[in-house]
């Protein structure tokens, strides 16, 4: 950044909220928001509610397939929603709509409402929150780009680490029948709106961006924006590293079947293995965050996706492995996911133009409902038993390296025409 963008910067934010009451705000919010990625640690409880068996968790996974998929249909509101309301009510909001749907799920033993309700409803009021509180703090902190969007990100991260032990003890075992099912959602409602409503409170629209004269003309709006090929090309490595990422945490918690008895559920397994998933990916989106402000960004998603091809291949191969190899492939998924996800906000804005970043960067995300989508086709897959999860992970190796050759070559466009 440039010492006149610095210092109109610096004028711009000294009137109004403070950015630091606005990155606190957007901490908490994302902490509310993030709790959805601790999903899978109720797989079983879930199942066993509506099925009768806590081993048939495939249906049960659909669940978060679709709730991601709505997560990111659902960002395309966000430049209408904050010009017609403004980003704290849009907040606030998000926070009552995603804890009325998780109330509603806390007592329904219909599949298809569990689909309507904690899949489209919480996953939508996720989306508009993540990405509006996300985008807007960005605009509060243009010099700190990377290492703002691995704080907020990161905290998004933050509960999935936690959760799972939190979780644990109210949910209770197979053998009990899952009593603490319904408390668990109780608890997970009330403090979602907590956490989001309060963030949001705290939240102030950021003030537009100064231009400096020599990337004025790098502001691209949506249509200027699809006119490039490089936008296309960033679709197609949102998408590879989504759905890898997805695919990944959405079946954490399934980790624990034995590979000699896949009747065999090993909860402390499970929920280990979730928190160890969510707290690499937590870790990868605070380091992806600040190393992206030293290094290339296209360059860090291109070598992450690079590594998770390899490592999809091996693992598809051997699927089910001996523990440790599944384990470690499991938690450099998530790194990998949880990084990538943190900088591509960036790398948007970097290609496209700062101001309009949020708008530009939800048309983007819909990669991550591309990524979704296929998850979701893979799981009703296996679901049928018509592939397995290794043959899953090699379709996806595939799918990964073409991404990484990419974002390899992909370079920012020229000024706009």
């Amino acid at each position: 950044m440039s010492q006149t963008l610095k210092s109109q910067t610096s004028t711009a934010y000294s009137a109004g909220s403070s950015r630091g009451r606005v990155l606190l705000g957007t901490v908490l919010a994302q902490l509310g928001l993030g709790t959805v990625y601790a999903w899978s640690v109720l797989n079983p409880a879930l199942a066993q509610r509506i099925s009768g068996d806590h081993t048939q968790t495939f249906p049960i996974a659909i669940t978060f397939s679709i709730m991601m998929i709505s997560l990111s249909v659902s960002t395309l509101l966000i430049g209408w929603l904050q010009h017609r309301f403004g980003v704290r009510r849009v907040l606030v909001a998000c926070g009552i709509v995603l804890g009325a749907g998780l109330l509603v799920s806390a007592f329904t033993t219909s599949l298809w409402m569990l689909y309507l309700f904690a899949g489209v409803i919480v996953g939508a009021a996720d989306g508009i929150g993540y990405l509006l509180s996300l985008t807007n703090v960005l605009r509060w902190y243009p010099d700190k780009a990377g290492a703002i969007s691995g704080v907020s990100v990161g905290s998004y991260g933050v509960p999935a680490v936690i959760l799972p032990f939190i979780v644990t003890p109210v949910l209770g075992n197979a053998d009990s029948g899952y009593a603490g099912l319904t408390t668990c959602f109780i608890l997970w409602a009330v403090t979602v709106i907590v956490l989001i409503g309060g963030g949001g409170l705290l939240l102030a629209d950021a003030p537009e961006i100064p231009k400096d004269h020599s990337h004025a003309s790098h502001e691209y709006t949506i249509a200027q924006m699809l006119r490039r090929p490089q936008a296309y090309l960033l679709y197609f490595g949102i998408t590879a590293f989504c759905f890898a990422g997805l695919f990944i945490i959405g079946h954490a918690g399934d980790g624990a079947i034995t590979a000699d008895d896949p009747s065999k559920y090993l909860i402390g397994t499970a929920i280990t293995l979730v928190s160890l998933v969510g707290l690499v990916n937590t870790i990868g989106r605070f380091f992806f965050g600040w190393l992206s402000d030293r290094v290339r960004r296209t360059l860090i998603v291109a070598v992450a996706l690079s590594v998770l091809a390899v490592f999809a291949f091996v693992l598809g191969l051997t699927w089910l492995p001996q523990p440790a190899l599944y384990i470690v492939g499991f938690l450099l998924f998530g790194a990998s996911f949880g990084g990538c996800i943190t900088i591509y906000p960036t790398i948007v804005g970097d290609f496209f133009g700062k101001n309009s970043q949020a708008k530009n960067y939800s048309v983007i995300y819909q990669g991550f409902a591309s990524g979704a989508l296929i998850t979701l086709i893979f799981n009703i897959l296996m679901a049928q038993k018509i592939i397995t999860f290794g043959t899953s992970l090699l379709i996806g190796s595939a799918f990964l390296a073409i991404s990484a050759v990419i974002l390899f070559m992909v370079r920012k466009p020229g000024p706009v025409e």
